[in-house]
C-alpha cells in the first residue's frame, strides 16, 4: 500500500516536470460526499436504499497546449457504504438447527482509488470554467466493516460466531463484524463519467466543485460466494486547485 502510494505521488511530480513545458499542470485537493448502493446480479441480494459515505485525497489536471482537454489523475480514499437484505437463510456455527432468513447487512468499505480520466473544459465564461470528465476508478479495499442490522437474536446464534467472525458480547444487540476482507473482493474496478465547474479565485488558484457516477464492473464479493452484487456510487466534491 505504501509503494503504491509513493509510485502514484511520484506520478503526478513527474507531470508537473513535464508539463512547465509542454502544458498547463494543476495541483490540488478535494473532498468527496457519495450516495452508495448496491446492484444486485441475482434474486439473494435485495437494495435497502442508499447509504452515505465520504471520501478525501490529492487531484492532478494535465491539458495540453490547447487548454480544451487533457488527463486527470487522483489519488483518494473513499468510503462506499451500502444496504441490503440477503434473501438466503444463513446457518450459524455452532447452532446448526438455527437458520436466519432475510438479515439486513450494512456495508462500509474502504477504498484507495486511483481513478484516470480523459478531461475537456471550455473557455473560461467570466470567471467560470465548465469540465466534463470520463476514465476509469481502480480501487483497492484497505479496510472493510459490516453491519447486520437485526435486534433480537436468539441467543444460541448471539453467543455463537456467525460465519467465524466475532459478535458484540451484549444479547439482543445488533453485532458488528470487522476484518471482513476475506468476504469481500479486494479490487474495484468502475466506469466514471462526470461533470464540474471551476471559479477562479485568484491567479492560478481555482475552487472546483463537480458530480461524479461511479459505476462498477466488478462484484463487490469474493465469486466462490451465492451473494452477487456490485456497489455502485455518485458523489459530489468540492476542492481547490493551485
Amino acid at each position: 500500500m505504501k509503494n503504491v502510494t509513493i509510485l502514484t505521488l511520484g506520478m503526478l511530480l513527474t507531470q508537473l516536470s513535464f508539463a512547465q513545458k509542454q502544458g498547463e499542470f494543476r495541483f490540488g485537493l478535494k473532498g468527496v460526499a457519495n450516495l452508495g448502493w448496491v446492484a444486485g446480479t441475482n434474486k439473494a441480494i435485495n437494495s435497502d436504499g442508499a447509504a452515505v459515505g465520504f471520501g478525501y485525497g490529492v487531484v492532478g489536471d494535465y491539458y495540453f497546449k490547447s487548454g480544451s482537454y487533457g488527463i486527470g489523475a487522483e489519488l483518494l480514499i473513499t468510503d462506499i457504504k451500502t444496504k441490503f437484505t440477503l434473501a438466503n437463510s444463513q446457518v450459524f456455527r455452532g447452532a446448526p438447527n438455527d437458520t436466519l432468513i432475510g438479515l439486513r447487512y450494512t456495508y462500509n468499505l474502504q477504498y484507495l482509488e486511483l481513478p484516470v480520466s480523459i478531461k475537456f473544459r471550455t473557455k473560461e465564461i467570466g470567471n467560470v470554467t465548465y469540465t466534463g470528465n470520463f476514465g476509469f476508478a481502480p480501487g483497492f479495499a484497505i479496510n472493510a466493516r459490516t453491519t447486520i442490522n437485526e435486534i433480537g437474536l436468539p441467543k444460541v446464534i448471539a453467543d455463537a460466531d456467525p460465519t467465524n467472525y466475532r459478535v458484540n458480547e451484549n444479547e439482543g444487540e445488533p453485532f458488528t463484524l470487522y476484518d471482513f476482507d476475506d468476504q469481500v473482493f479486494l479490487f474495484r474496478f468502475p466506469i466514471i463519467i462526470g461533470g464540474g465547474v471551476e471559479y477562479k479565485l485568484a491567479g492560478n488558484t481555482t475552487l472546483i466543485g463537480g458530480v461524479r457516477i461511479s459505476n462498477s464492473f466488478t462484484d463487490m464479493f469474493v465469486k466462490d460466494k451465492t451473494a452477487l452484487a456490485k456497489n455502485n456510487c455518485v458523489s459530489l466534491s468540492v476542492g481547490i486547485l493551485f
